[in-house]
């Protein structure tokens, strides 16, 4: 998984009912009709173990989702095709600082060093909807449904493979419900999922890592 992480934004059921009314204002006055990209670059990109860096003075927010990992290049593949073209999942978290729109996500709210911890891949077809749990400091905080996302594994894939050539490695974040847990430095945050391995990070003040 060295490829580029690029992740989706309001792909998560709770996301489209809060910005409800905001989707009616100017400059848009109607909803996405397409899903909204950003990008997680090379700088955030941290494995399980490593630390998230907590910046001074900054509220950062846990976003747990699941990454689905391309396992050869994609490009125009159909959602019917789309599964052939997916080596696996792995757990991941979207670390973010607080945001107050989502058409266009803030460079900096997204891309602070570690803010994207990516856990081992498992190859699944996931059949079924799975909970994505966050423990913080070994204590339940959030859990979700993927049943609660708005496009599936092979809709992201077919959309994002429309407009850009996918290489195999490249990740796609499947998104994050609405509600983030704010995590300070000294805390251990877990993600967890059944038949994942746990997404383990501890976060730290940055600089003193």
């Amino acid at each position: 998984m060295k490829g580029t992480v690029f992740a989706v934004a309001l792909n998560h059921q709770s996301q489209v009912e809060h910005w409800h009314e905001a989707f009616g204002q100017a400059p848009y006055k109607t909803p996405p009709k397409t899903p909204v990209w950003f990008i997680k670059p090379r700088n955030t990109r941290i494995n399980s173990g490593d630390n998230i860096l907590h910046p001074a003075g900054e509220v950062v927010q846990s976003g747990a989702t699941l990454a689905l990992i391309i396992g050869k290049n994609a490009r125009k593949v159909s959602q019917s095709e789309a599964k052939n073209y997916i080596a696996g999942f792995a757990l991941a978290n979207e670390v973010s600082l607080p945001e107050e729109s989502f058409y266009r996500p803030a460079i900096k709210a997204k891309c602070c060093d570690s803010f994207c911890p990516i856990g081992e891949m498992i190859q699944t077809a996931l059949a079924a909807p799975i909970d994505i749990i966050t423990l913080i400091n070994g204590k339940e905080a959030d859990r979700w449904s993927t049943k609660d996302l708005v496009r599936d594994a092979s809709e992201l894939v077919a959309a994002l493979s429309e407009f850009a050539t996918l290489k195999e490695g490249d990740v796609i974040l499947m998104g994050t419900p609405h509600q983030r847990i704010t995590i300070q430095p000294g805390d251990e945050v877990t993600v967890q999922a059944e038949g994942f391995p746990s997404l383990r990070n501890k976060v730290v003040a940055a600089g003193g890592q």
